[in-house]
């Protein structure tokens, strides 16, 4: 009989399966891992032109990282919506009920570290956003809302 050296294959096929199994239970089956890093450059550009839709959103007021807007729908109607960052990262848009406080969203962008808003007056405000991995952005917003306003 010969001695034999070195691994078969079968004995190399369990070592890659049994170093796989532990580098899942190390680092965990996070999206990430699994799914990579997907950053979008054009998503805030599209969140902005949301908020900017002609005669759509009207200024009320700003508090840090919240952005109060009055929404003009197409029967006339009015209804005081807020723009927030959620623990999640995610930028969304909530309507607010006097009786319920924060009712439903809309997500606007995800992946949002940090956000600031600030007012420079005639509903014109300026927007720091944060993403993840990458550099802070800045914007003006219109948010003048219906025309002769």
């Amino acid at each position: 009989m010969t001695s034999r050296q070195g691994f078969t294959l079968i004995e190399t096929l369990f070592a890659l399966i049994l170093t796989a199994g532990m580098f899942l239970l190390v680092s965990g089956t996070n999206r990430t891992l699994t799914r990579g890093v997907q950053q979008d450059p054009l998503a805030w550009l599209q969140a902005i032109q949301v908020l900017e839709r002609p005669g759509k959103y009207q200024l009320v007021r700003t508090a840090g990282d919240v952005l109060v807007i009055k929404d003009h729908d197409q029967r006339g109607k009015q209804r005081e919506m807020k723009v927030l960052m959620d623990k999640k990262g995610v930028l969304k848009m909530a309507a607010v009920s006097v009786n319920h406080g924060i009712q439903g969203y809309y997500p606007l962008l995800r992946q949002v570290t940090a956000i600031h808003w600030q007012d420079l007056g005639h509903g014109v405000v300026k927007l720091r956003l944060k993403q993840e991995n990458l550099p802070w952005r800045e914007t003006l917003v219109d948010l003048r809302g219906v025309k002769g306003s």
